[in-house]
């Protein structure tokens, strides 16, 4: 019986060491749990940055977007309205360049009508200087040649 109680001793203190074992393992993992939690914590805030950073970047973008597309659509109008400037800047100077081409058509035309009439009047005057030059020749005490 003696030997009974000394294998229910040594039977005993093994499983007092294996509950002290079971313990430190126990407070090993549960440090270790811990830890993991930490870390877990740690990176779900990360994640929280990062989705945040990434909601504030989507929402920079979209305003950027939304500025160009502005921007875009006032270039265009400004442009479109120049076009339409330019155009009718062009109209008015081919209206203008064809008014100018008529007025010098038109004094071209009278220039010539009245080179024509001077030299018309020209001959006629010739035509009547000789007349009375050949009248004063025949008057009496007209100086004779």
């Amino acid at each position: 019986m003696l030997q009974d109680l000394d294998t229910l001793a040594a039977r005993i203190g093994q499983l007092v060491q294996l509950v002290r074992q079971l313990q430190a393992e126990r407070t090993a993992m549960q440090s270790q749990l811990v830890r993991m939690e930490q870390e877990r914590n740690a990176l779900r805030d990360l994640q929280a940055r990062q989705q945040a950073e990434h909601a504030a970047a989507t929402q920079r973008l979209a305003e950027h977007s939304s500025e160009v597309d502005t921007v875009r659509a006032q270039a265009d109008a400004s442009l479109e309205a120049l076009r339409a400037q330019a155009e009718s800047a062009q109209l008015e100077l081919r209206l203008e360049v064809s008014r100018y081409r008529a007025d010098y058509e038109k004094a071209e035309q009278s220039l010539q009508t009245s080179a024509a009439e001077s030299a018309r009047l020209r001959a006629v005057a010739v035509a009547a200087k000789e007349r009375l030059d050949a009248l004063l020749e025949r008057l009496p005490g007209a100086p004779q040649e």
